[in-house]
């Protein structure tokens, strides 16, 4: 994908504003984003593994290696939105769908929830086969946003202009001087920009030029369920944990004695 970002072309929202507001990324703060694997493990060694992975934005982490974690917002209950909503992200970042791993982010509607709902509020809703049409806009721009990361920080890197800089598969690449990068490669790079481009309509892909929206692709979350290694909130067991049972009246009119 060409890079099409001049001054000016976009509307520009300062670091602290972005923190703020959730409609787009934001950096990758402390071990928040990490709670989904913190709850229920109890591997120390796997804990090491999450808290070395390095971070881009709240929606995605990539490590050197190129393994690239992308947070779904919404519950999968069978309708595939564990597989659509990572999959519009990666559309936009250029990120080679082979080394895409999808995780549930946390409970954090500020940073994680929809407008698409109730106008003015942000909530993290599944329901109404509304999920991948409120979830689109914000998906598509979090996933530009993530890209303009990875492509400032090449041109830092490099030391060449932005417009010079494409992507394609997970790659930076500068045509000019043959040069490209591998996203991973890029993380001990990366620099977070002072201002992200908030994008509304321009700089974000053209559907002509779509490689995995409208695509046949296998869902994300088949396997573990049929090999019986998913991961289901009756699983969870934590420490001291209580457990409580709703009892019934017998009778219509019952009271509690």
């Amino acid at each position: 994908m060409k890079t099409d970002i001049t001054p000016g072309s976009e509307r520009l929202v300062g670091r602290r504003q972005f923190l703020k507001t959730s409609g787009g990324v934001v950096i990758f703060i402390g071990a928040a984003g990490l709670l989904p694997q913190l709850i229920s493990c109890k591997d120390t060694n796997k804990v090491r593994e999450q808290l070395e992975k390095h971070s881009i934005t709240a929606w995605v982490q990539i490590t050197e290696d190129g393994e690239i974690i992308i947070y779904n917002p919404a519950a999968e209950m069978g309708q595939g939105s564990m597989t659509a909503l990572p999959l519009i992200f990666a559309e936009e970042m250029d990120a080679d769908w082979s080394n895409v791993k999808v995780e549930f982010s946390p409970q954090e509607a500020d940073i994680y929830g929809s407008e698409g709902w109730t106008p003015g509020t942000k909530l993290m809703f599944t329901v109404g086969s509304r999920t991948t049409k409120s979830y689109y806009p914000v998906m598509r721009k979090a996933g530009a946003q993530a890209r303009y990361v990875l492509l400032s920080s090449a041109a830092l890197h490099w030391d060449v202009p932005i417009s010079e800089l494409t992507t394609q598969d997970s790659f930076v690449i500068h045509e000019n001087s043959n040069k490209r990068i591998g996203f991973g490669e890029l993380v001990p790079f990366l620099v977070m920009p002072e201002t992200l481009p908030d994008f509304t309509g321009e700089g974000l892909k053209n559907q002509i030029d779509f490689g995995l929206i409208g695509k046949k692709i296998p869902r994300t979350e088949i396997p573990d369920k049929v090999s019986g290694s998913a991961q289901f909130a009756i699983d969870i067991r934590l420490p001291d944990m209580v457990y409580g049972v709703l009892e019934r009246g017998k009778l219509h009119g019952a009271k509690p004695t």
